[in-house]
């Protein structure tokens, strides 16, 4: 099923679409995705979530998550490894990876991958959620954020 999240940011009423200036009815916007869903073909319907989500973390859209930026923080003061779900552009699916913070700006994460075995930049704004794990890392003495 759609989320109305997907196409607006529920938590900012001034995203919602307006109409003779009054806000859309969020109760009448999920009657009408739910219809809009059932009539496409599934192959389709799939297609067009995935538009949706690729649209909501496009590299123009700079939102971030802050509840997941201060947990990204606290991993970071306290060297703990974190479990993240980063969206990834190309499936349009959120993946799981456990990183090492070596850097953090309000825009870009710099750390190990476990997954891949390397250092890798995250964008932030595609950090859908951390979770911190009990690991604790060292940031090699060799590492130059300026690298990446």
């Amino acid at each position: 099923m759609f989320d109305e999240g997907l196409i607006v940011n529920p938590s900012e009423d001034w995203e919602l679409d307006h109409y003779d200036e009054k806000i859309a009815d969020r109760t009448g916007l999920k009657v009408i995705i739910k219809k809009i869903e059932k009539s496409l073909p599934k192959k389709e319907n799939e297609k067009t979530k995935k538009t949706i989500l690729r649209r909501r973390y496009d590299t123009f859209n700079n939102e971030i998550n802050e509840l997941a930026y201060r947990k990204i923080e606290n991993a970071f003061n306290n060297q703990k490894t974190i479990e993240i779900g980063y969206f990834d552009m190309a499936s349009a699916e959120t993946r799981k990876r456990e990183i090492d913070v070596y850097h953090k700006t309000r825009k870009y994460v710099i750390g190990y991958c476990h997954l891949r075995k390397a250092i890798r930049k995250f964008r932030t704004s595609r950090i859908v959620t951390v979770k911190l794990t009990n690991k604790d890392y060292t940031i090699p003495d060799n590492f130059d954020k300026n690298r990446y």
